[in-house]
């Protein structure tokens, strides 16, 4: 995994988790000002993670110079339009085994407790027969996640496995997976990907890629605030690192974050260094592992990890009128929703 120079999590505006009906089948949209919007928020079922109360101040800054980009807009109407959704959908049902109650329940049964405790309706989910430990959440109408063989070898411990998982369900809950989706089909095809939009590629994908490692920080959040604290994320980060736990079970985590700030001074010292690791990293869609793991130590001494946890232990309803497609609150005379654009009730 490759990553860019982060800051330091930094304190943000934090607001109560609320609670949202369950809605119908997502849809997509488009603003007046060509935006893609969620008609309905299918995936946030009697919400009770507020994705404010975990999300990377980076992350939500990078997606919204993502959206400004031109092009940007259109290739993700396109993307829609063009069915990559069912394409890769169908790819997965044939070729993986789906999981369930009665298929590998063992494995399975990392996953309902997760979506119980975000609030989120359960994605399909996937083992896929490969020997990289990796994990992905992919779809926008119809989300699945799917993880490999190499990942359940590669972390033995159930918790690092749920704290994974956790990691994925964190992207649905922050709305991530449309273009995350995007970006790995990117870096899958190419240039192909983008069709008669190519000569705006260049700047698309660099933006993407640029987004995409911020985001994997805000669901790296979400594994730690399920687990109630960040050492089975950071243990599987570690796995992902250095190899298997035989391998790597005594690291020393400190001194492994430390590396981060070694690469940070890095950069800091040397403009021809600070070049390179940007050419390095530029096409990447993932932070590097000891960034990740420092910048979870981080945030799990904020007082916003406290409250995400206890949004799920414990949640808070809104009182008030809420929008029936993100469950955000409104005024009572407001006609279309502020957060995500769908027409008020």
């Amino acid at each position: 995994m490759t990553a860019s120079k982060t800051q330091m999590s930094k304190k943000g505006t934090i607001s109560k988790p609320i609670a949202v009906k369950k809605a119908g089948k997502s849809k997509r949209t488009t603003s007046k000002g060509g935006e893609i919007r969620d008609a309905a928020a299918q995936w946030s079922r009697a919400s009770r993670l507020d994705p404010e109360l975990f999300q990377h101040p980076e992350d939500a800054a990078a997606r919204e110079k993502l959206e400004t980009v031109p092009g940007f807009q259109l290739l993700a109407r396109k993307f829609l339009e063009f069915g990559y959704e069912s394409l890769y959908h169908g790819i997965f049902m044939g070729t993986c085994v789906k999981l369930s109650p009665t298929q590998l329940p063992e494995i399975y049964g990392l996953l309902p407790p997760i979506c119980n405790a975000f609030g989120i309706d359960e994605p399909e989910f996937f083992l896929q027969m490969n020997p990289s430990p990796n994990a992905f959440t992919m779809g926008d109408t119809r989300i699945f996640i799917v993880v490999t063989s190499g990942l359940l070898e590669h972390m033995t411990d159930p918790a690092e496995r749920q704290a994974v998982i956790a990691h994925e369900c964190g992207h649905i809950v922050c709305r991530h997976v449309l273009y995350s989706t995007m970006a790995r089909l990117i870096a899958q095809l190419g240039m192909s990907f983008f069709g008669v939009l190519r000569p705006l590629a260049g700047p698309i994908e660099l933006a993407l890629n640029y987004w995409s490692r911020r985001s994997e920080l805000s669901a790296d959040r979400a594994g730690a605030v399920f687990s109630g604290d960040s050492g089975p994320m950071i243990r599987s980060l570690l796995r992902l690192s250095g190899g298997p736990s035989g391998i790597t079970g005594k690291i020393n985590v400190p001194e492994f974050a430390a590396q981060a700030r070694a690469y940070d001074e890095l950069q800091e010292n040397s403009k021809w260094h600070k070049i390179l690791q940007s050419l390095a990293i530029m096409d990447q869609n993932h932070p590097f592992t000891a960034v990740r793991v420092r910048e979870l130590l981080a945030w799990k001494d904020d007082d916003a990890f406290a409250l995400a946890r206890r949004a799920i232990v414990e949640p808070v309803v809104t009182k008030g009128p809420v929008c029936q497609s993100c469950g955000k609150p409104h005024a009572p005379k407001q006609k279309f929703c502020r957060h995500c654009g769908a027409k008020l009730a």
